[in-house]
């Protein structure tokens, strides 16, 4: 194959064709046997060859000398090849314009390891715009806390419940030791989210021994979910600093569904 043969297949035609229309170029009129000669085509091929060729108006057969086959002049062929690329790619961009986005598609990840969620959660604080919303144990706080401090830094706001003494001193961050008791109690392992702009998560059980199981997603129902839990437990501990225990727990003892839902979780 030549440079001028691959540049023809380039264009849109086939070996054969692009071995056909060379053939001519280089010897015309002539007929098929003479054009499958020169363009090394097999005999079965070349009469099928001129025939699309002559369909695509590449070349023409003779009017007057039956079986005889010229080529249409290179600079009519090339100009025409180029009218018809020139109208398909602006009537493609027109269409590639109009083409509808296709909706966010919800992503789940399980993983397994410690390291794999601190990469993960790492990566959710980094890529925060507008807010960043945790629920944290100190051993895990202590090893974002440098990520943490960048996303505050950037102007993202963090809020941060925290199952002890936070680190950082910032107003949004809860100390929810007394939670992370009950938590602990219920659950025998720590429990960790972190959610970035209201669009993905990160939760994670971490046990006595450190083995690690968690989630990420972007499904919107469990990103709510996992608010929920978060706010929750801040608003819990809001509600009890402001009542007192003592007052607290009657008001669940007063009440049924209060009082089943304290003792069943």
């Amino acid at each position: 194959m030549n440079d001028i043969t691959l540049k023809l297949e380039q264009l849109g035609f086939s070996s054969y064709e692009a071995k056909a229309y060379y053939a001519l170029i280089r010897k015309h009129p002539a007929n098929g046997y003479e054009i499958g000669k020169i363009g090394k085509i097999p005999s079965a091929k070349i009469y099928e060859t001129l025939h699309r060729l002559v369909v695509k108006g590449a070349i023409v057969e003779s009017g007057t000398d039956s079986g005889q086959y010229y080529p249409v002049p290179p600079e009519t062929l090339l100009a025409k090849i180029q009218e018809q690329f020139t109208t398909m790619i602006q009537q493609l961009e027109s269409s590639l314009k109009q083409t509808e986005p296709v909706p966010d598609m919800e992503v789940n990840l399980n993983f397994s390891g410690y390291d794999h969620f601190l990469a993960r959660a790492a990566k959710v604080i980094q890529q925060a715009n507008s807010s960043l919303l945790l629920s944290l144990w100190p051993e895990e706080e202590f090893l974002l806390n440098d990520w943490l401090a960048s996303a505050d830094k950037r102007g993202v706001r963090v809020i941060a419940g925290v199952f002890g003494k936070p680190l950082a001193e910032a107003g949004y961050y809860v100390n929810l030791e007394s939670c992370g008791v009950s938590s602990h109690d219920r659950l025998a392992k720590r429990l960790n989210v972190v959610i970035g702009d209201d669009k993905e998560v990160v939760i994670c059980e971490v046990d006595s021994n450190g083995q690690t199981e968690g989630v990420w997603t972007t499904t919107g129902s469990i990103v709510l979910i996992a608010k929920e839990y978060i706010k929750h437990d801040m608003w819990g501990h809001a509600l009890i600093g402001a009542l007192g225990e003592s007052r607290f727990r009657q008001l669940c003892a007063d009440s049924p569904v209060l009082s089943y839902l304290i003792n069943k979780r």
